[in-house]
């Protein structure tokens, strides 16, 4: 008999054990699941804002940090840009505001004003939007002609869109957008203690770094924000088609001052990861949880393949005392592991594309079932029960035929 059907005929004959041992298994499988989709809902809502603009190269100030620790620069920087190779540089201006919905009406009557609510803001050229975000599919507006639309109307001052997908403390944009202009106190929205108005709506998505976001326009942002208006957050530099990014990025480095960045998309969007998975708190404690749920898993399976090598100590030592070898006893020992790592993945990957659905959906972390992840997750399982099966085969090969006798 091979050592997988041994390995098979053991976990078969304990079927009520093997399934404690198998739910054990699915139990670390969803843990590390879920550690692992937080984790890369981290990456993801790093670089979301990153993700829907649309830029080759981007213009940041010299003491940028992160995107919550964006220094502005000059807007000339914007001008000086356009060097050989470049097509366009866009202004983009990003900050934090007060956010406070108006009254809601339910079925048990109004309720008061919501409290102050931190809301973050990004700015830029109304007639631009198009140029600005990435349009249709998973863009911020369906089309270029919706992103048009919304530009008409970010014209008017004090006017805002609200990102759909924002906490829905924030408020429903098809209310909020319908709301009396002269309304009461009581039924309007102010962001920074002023009176505002929502106009529409646009599609970005939350996480772990902003619950809401507004679009506006630079001039009424400055008024808002009480800002100049000779400074920028970012540029986006968009090339010519066939140009260079890396050449392009090092003329502009000697052309430009040096009281700005540039960066690459690349660039960028690892600073930003790296940023939030190693130096926030945030990614340290998701880091620490993936080990503590492997480490968790170990002991588990360890403690249940070591409880079941006990109770089947006499029919090992018939099996040695047969002729077959400490390889053989081991080969049985692993195979019995990995085959509690296959048990224990299957109902632990479909938990977790469930906990997914739910994150992503109601939760606002934006979790994905990616083919790294299953695969990852299912290399770890298996080491995780490999490493418990080589814990506990040294029971076996201790073993002595003459205490059958």
């Amino acid at each position: 008999m091979t050592p997988i059907r041994l390995a098979w005929a053991n976990l078969v004959h304990k079927r009520t054990r093997t399934l404690i041992a198998a739910a054990g298994v699915a139990f670390a499988v969803v843990l590390v699941f879920m550690e692992l989709g937080m984790l890369g809902g981290v990456g993801r809502t790093a670089t979301m804002l990153y993700d829907k603009l649309q830029f080759d190269l981007l213009i940041t100030s010299s003491e940028y940090l992160d995107l919550s620790r964006a220094p502005e620069f000059p807007r000339t920087r914007l001008a000086q840009a356009r060097v050989e190779g470049v097509a366009d540089v866009l202004p983009v201006s990003f900050g934090v505001a007060g956010w406070r919905a108006p009254r809601q009406e339910s079925l048990f009557g109004g309720s008061e004003p919501g409290g102050q609510l931190s809301i973050n803001i990004v700015a830029a050229p109304p007639d631009q939007l198009a140029k600005v975000f990435v349009t249709g599919g998973s863009g911020v507006f369906a089309s270029e002609e919706e992103a048009g639309r919304a530009g008409v109307k970010l014209k008017r001052l004090d006017t805002f869109l609200l990102d759909r997908r924002s906490k829905p403390d924030f408020g429903d944009v098809t209310r909020l957008q319908n709301l009396p202009p002269d309304g009461r106190e009581g039924e309007a929205v102010r962001v920074n203690g002023q009176r505002a108005s929502v106009v529409g709506g646009f599609d970005l998505g939350t996480g772990f770094s902003w619950n809401g976001m507004l679009l506006t326009s630079e001039e009424t942002y400055a008024q808002f924000a009480a800002r100049p208006r000779d400074v920028v957050h970012f540029g986006l530099v968009q090339l010519k088609p066939g140009a260079d990014p890396v050449a392009v990025q090092k003329q502009l480095r000697a052309t430009l001052p040096p009281d700005v960045k540039i960066y690459t998309r690349t660039e960028i969007n690892a600073a930003e990861r790296n940023y939030w998975l190693r130096l926030t708190s945030i990614g340290q404690f998701l880091l620490v949880a993936v080990v503590l749920a492997i480490v968790v898993g170990v002991i588990f399976v360890y403690q249940m393949m070591a409880a079941d090598i006990r109770n089947m100590l006499p029919e090992y030592a018939t099996v040695k005392a047969l002729g077959y070898r400490p390889p053989y006893l081991t080969g049985v020992v692993l195979w019995q592991a990995v085959l509690l790592a296959v048990f224990g993945y299957v109902p632990g990957f479909v938990a977790a594309l469930g906990l997914y659905f739910v994150a992503s959906n109601y939760g606002g972390i934006p979790t994905a079932m990616t083919l790294e992840t299953a695969v990852g997750v299912l290399a770890l399982t298996c080491s995780m029960c490999l490493a418990s099966g080589l814990l506990a085969v040294r029971k076996v090969h201790t073993v002595d035929p003459a205490d059958l006798f």
